[in-house]
């Protein structure tokens, strides 16, 4: 498969609320999935005058015209990958989460790896503890609160990837490549997460390059590079991954009427996951009941990377 590779830089750090905790402000998480990324996108499309219906309608009917990696950190010059949850060779590698491109290609590859752990424990990423005060609009009394920020470290950034499935595919009457492009410029502008005002969330955007990356054999297993939800035909497919995790997710949405509305929770199964090749996942509708203006979606598609290690019961 075609991947294109981009590289973030954040020179203002940003905040990301944890899903299992979305309305505080004193936590953030350090990276941002895919399907964080993919709804901050459609949303991008939306201020640019773009109909979410010419985004959003391929990906329901199940003929994505791309699929996303979530963001991983950028450091000494190419790509860290999540380290699968199954590469567990030593005891030292227990507290890794990240690992250097050529380990992680040769670990997916069943090869051997060189590199000793140690030489892998790199800091990417700082969250600073901000002081703010708000004021209570009836009594001018002030309250003490903390936000939490994401710096990253110098020379760090965050990366992703684009597998580009049908480029030329019309989103309204712009090609998707093409409206890919104009909605990751905008949310560049504007910025991803919370405090957007403030600068936070606002990112410089390099496409790094276009690479190759084999596709996983259909019977075989694939690590995952992006959270996925299983639609329910594919539970079963889903009982003979190596290894899985899941995290439960939330938070809010922002309807097309501005009025924001919490979303229903759903399971995701999370990055590092060791599932079969052929699991695609799709998008789920987490209208809460009652709200019957227009669907709410949450991108759940997988995004594998070919796992060549024979399984060990």
């Amino acid at each position: 498969m075609r991947v294109s590779l981009y590289r973030l830089t954040f020179p203002s750090g940003f905040h990301l609320a944890p899903h299992e905790h979305e309305l505080s402000v004193s936590e953030t998480l350090p990276t941002i999935p895919a399907d964080t990324l993919f709804s901050a996108l459609v949303q991008a499309w939306v201020r640019l005058g773009g109909d979410p219906h010419h985004w959003l309608d391929p990906f329901v009917r199940n003929e994505p015209p791309f699929l996303l990696t979530s963001c991983f950190p950028w450091a000494g010059g190419q790509p860290w990958f999540p380290k699968p949850l199954s590469f567990q060779p030593t005891r030292e590698w227990k507290e890794l989460r990240f690992l250097r491109e050529d380990v992680f290609i040769s670990a997916a590859k069943g090869k051997a790896v060189h590199s000793r752990p140690d030489e892998l424990k790199q800091r990417f990423w700082e969250v600073q503890e901000l002081p703010r005060v708000s004021l209570d609009r009836c009594t001018s009394r002030s309250n003490l609160f903390v936000m939490a920020r994401v710096r990253l470290v110098r020379d760090c950034g965050l990366w992703f990837g684009v597998a580009w499935l049908r480029p030329d595919l019309p989103c309204g009457r712009t090609p998707f490549r093409e409206a890919f492009g104009q909605a990751l410029a905008e949310l560049g502008e504007t910025g991803v997460g919370g405090d957007r005002n403030l600068g936070y969330g606002r990112f410089l955007c390099e496409h790094v390059d276009d690479v190759t990356w084999p596709d996983p054999r259909p019977e075989g297993f694939g690590v995952l590079l992006s959270r996925l939800w299983p639609n329910p035909q594919e539970l079963e497919l889903l009982r003979q991954s190596q290894v899985w995790r899941f995290t439960e997710v939330g938070g809010f949405a922002r309807t097309s009427e501005g009025r924001h509305v919490p979303r229903l929770r759903v399971r995701l199964v999370v990055e590092g996951s060791v599932v079969p090749a052929g699991i695609r996942g799709g998008l789920v509708n987490l209208a809460p009941p009652g709200f019957t203006t227009h669907p709410i979606w949450r991108y759940g598609l997988a995004f594998l990377y070919p796992w060549e290690v024979d399984h060990a019961p």
